[in-house]
């Protein structure tokens, strides 16, 4: 990284260039998808692919850390979750309830494998 960049001016870090990685990890289905996506629906897709790609990390993603992980707001997040969901690209479950019974829910992506063993969708 730049040592001149100012971590918290809203531009962020700037790099001295990137890694090219071995593998691509960005499914082809969403470069596909790329013209349709909004970018709040991106962003959220990137971090879902990012975060099973880990050594690890292959756990379910919640609302706050989709807000760290792309920047967003918390309506962006959401605006981007419902579309990626309905789009087939990550799913949602219920994990069960706080102390407030409040319902927490994650996401995670949706593996093309998972789809296709559960018969019909």
């Amino acid at each position: 990284m730049n040592p001149e960049t100012n971590l918290h001016d809203d531009f962020g870090p700037i790099l001295d260039g990137i890694s090219i990685p071995d593998t691509v990890v960005l499914p082809p289905e969403v470069v596909m998808l790329l013209p349709w996506m909004s970018l709040a629906e991106l962003k959220v897709v990137i971090a879902a692919v990012a975060r099973l790609m880990q050594v690890g990390g292959a756990e379910p993603i919640t609302l706050s850390e989709f807000e760290i992980m792309t920047g967003l707001d918390r309506k962006s997040v959401l605006d981007g979750i419902e579309r990626a969901v309905k789009r087939g690209l990550l799913i949602s479950y219920s994990i069960g309830r706080d102390a407030q019974e409040q319902e927490i829910v994650v996401f995670d992506v949706y593996p093309r494998f998972q789809k296709q063993q559960g018969g019909q969708e």
